[in-house]
């Protein structure tokens, strides 16, 4: 799950067990489904939205081993772009960046149950950017759909193809979490130069992307199953299946930050235990660096104040007893959640 706050292109996106991206407008303040696109013949693990001229670019990866682009606009999802060759398991999680400077490109980074991680150039949408990028990455072709299933609107469409720039063993198991380093700016508007990384293996990690070379490596307890990093800093929090929500200081090199004061790299700080099962997901706010949220196994959405140890708020995030939060998004004043009862929820979130 992911919303994209556009000029005139705003909508939330979700990615279902059923392989379905599935699309909602958020206009007029209630969530109305808008179209839908059958993408992957297995469940979508991972998702990420990222502007694209006028447009918006939606990365999707799959237990069925493909990793897809769809660009978005007027309510309509149309194939992008197919990358292969950087993964042989399910994507597990996925990360866009667009740089928006003259001459800027589009990448993407992924990483795989394996602990395989990828870094792509993602292809331009016009036809001539198309062509450059396709023989920069040797191959556009003409398929009929991606290695799932793609709707039947996308056939006899020029499907580029793309090989990964980079790909290493980055962890010894599922990568379930990635996030571009700060460089700076909130918005992300230039290419960054570093990956933050969170695995089942319990460990953390910082890469270089020009060396694609780990510069910091932090070790913790437990699994970590989500990673988010704070808007104007290198802190970033993570989920548990221990029903805890954890810190970390993954700046590198003397970077400031205004958010955690002292202890330097690698500090952790725990939240105090809250959820009462498995945190699936945890999501920082995009406009608030002191305010995050999270979902868990217990059915129950979570915002905190890092300032505090304890919850701001906890409301149920799905319909019936023993039911799971999955995933959640922040939006416009808004906080979106979604769980295995197949219903997405939204919360008014004015703080």
């Amino acid at each position: 799950m992911d919303y994209y706050d556009g000029k005139n292109n705003s909508a939330l996106f979700t990615g279902g067990a059923d392989g379905v991206i599935r699309t909602f407008s958020t206009s007029k303040g209630d969530l109305q489904q808008g179209t839908s696109v059958s993408a992957h013949t297995g469940s979508i693990k991972c998702l990420s939205t990222s502007s694209f001229g006028e447009k918006t670019l939606v990365a999707t990866g799959s237990m069925d081993q493909t990793l897809i682009t769809h660009v978005y606009q007027n309510d309509t999802l149309d194939l992008h772009a197919v990358y292969s060759g950087g993964h042989t398991n399910s994507i597990c999680s996925v990360a866009l960046n667009n740089d928006s400077s003259p001459g800027g490109k589009t990448i993407m980074a992924s990483g795989d149950w394996d602990g395989g991680l990828a870094i792509w150039s993602v292809p331009a949408s016009s036809s001539a950017g198309a062509n450059d990028e396709a023989a920069e990455n040797k191959s556009s072709k003409k398929r009929k759909g991606s290695k799932g299933s793609v709707d039947k609107s996308n056939a006899s469409v020029n499907i580029q193809e793309v090989k990964p720039l980079q790909s290493v063993k980055a962890h010894a198991s599922n990568i379930s979490g990635l996030a571009w380093g700060y460089n700076g700016s909130a918005e992300q508007s230039s290419t960054p130069t570093t990956l933050l990384t969170g695995s089942w293996d319990h460990g953390l990690k910082v890469y270089d992307l020009n060396r694609m070379d780990c510069i910091l490596a932090l070790n913790g307890s437990r699994v970590v199953t989500s990673l988010s990093r704070c808007s104007n800093s290198n802190v970033v929090a993570t989920a548990s299946p221990d029903c805890t929500v954890r810190l970390w200081d993954m700046r590198t090199n003397g970077e400031g930050s205004s958010v955690v004061g002292g202890g330097g790299s690698g500090m952790d700080k725990s939240l105090r235990q809250s959820h009462k099962a498995w945190v699936s997901s945890v999501q920082w706010s995009p406009t608030d660096p002191f305010v995050l949220a999270s979902t868990s196994h217990d059915g129950t959405l979570k915002v905190w104040d890092i300032r505090s140890s304890l919850p701001l708020h906890s409301v149920n995030a799905v319909n019936k007893k023993g039911e799971k939060a999955l995933c959640l998004a922040f939006g416009d004043g808004m906080i979106y959640s979604g769980g295995n009862d197949c219903v997405v929820k939204q919360f008014a979130c004015n703080l």
